[in-house]
């Protein structure tokens, strides 16, 4: 199934549901790249600063997608529907900052939601007024993936109560420390 034919926002998924976003993910074509590409704005590198390079969300079906893709043949349906039960996914806002070459950020500040790195950016999350988050969790990127080798970004999550968040328009804005907001618009009644 293309992702333009995709019905609206679904807070909580039935087994039917798990199956059809598992099987989504597991194709690992065309559609699961649009799909994919559906829930996350990119931003070039326009400036030499630290700088938003992304803006994600991940609902429960896109986290249920996501999985069966990572774990591929391996990862049977039965597994991904009884790992849904078991722990069903909350809706979260992901937010990615590069950093230029010549900075330096120690990891475990970048690692702290409340450390000095991120009290950089203003963030706001939006639908009809200011969402809340339940938890935020930071993390800093490297270049090789491993903890050995060179720092060249930052992620930030969100992870929002499923009751909160509505089948309608959401607006993500970040200001970095250029004050040059960012934003980007996910209209939660077209994705799932």
């Amino acid at each position: 199934m293309a992702a333009s034919s995709l019905p609206a926002y679904i807070d909580e998924l039935n087994e039917e549901q798990v199956g059809e976003a598992y099987t989504l993910g597991q194709r690992h074509d065309q559609d699961t790249t649009e799909f994919f590409r559906t829930y996350e704005k990119s931003f070039p590198n326009a400036t030499q600063d630290v700088h938003v390079s992304r803006i994600g969300i991940r609902t429960p079906y896109y986290s249920v997608v996501l999985n069966s893709f990572l774990r591929g043949a391996t990862y049977p349906m039965s597994r991904a529907k009884t790992d849904y039960i078991a722990d069903p996914y909350p809706f979260l806002v992901v937010i990615s900052v590069s950093l230029p070459f010549s900075s330096y950020w120690p990891s475990d500040d970048m690692a702290k939601p409340d450390g000095r790195f991120w009290k950089q950016f203003s963030i706001e999350v939006s639908q009809n007024g200011k969402l809340a988050p339940r938890k935020t969790d930071a993390r800093p990127l490297f270049s090789l993936g491993t903890n050995n080798s060179t720092i060249v970004g930052g992620e930030i999550t969100f992870q929002y109560d499923l009751r909160d968040v509505a089948s309608r328009m959401m607006k993500i804005e970040v200001t970095g420390p250029d004050r040059q907001p960012v934003s980007a618009e996910f209209d939660l009644d077209s994705l799932k």
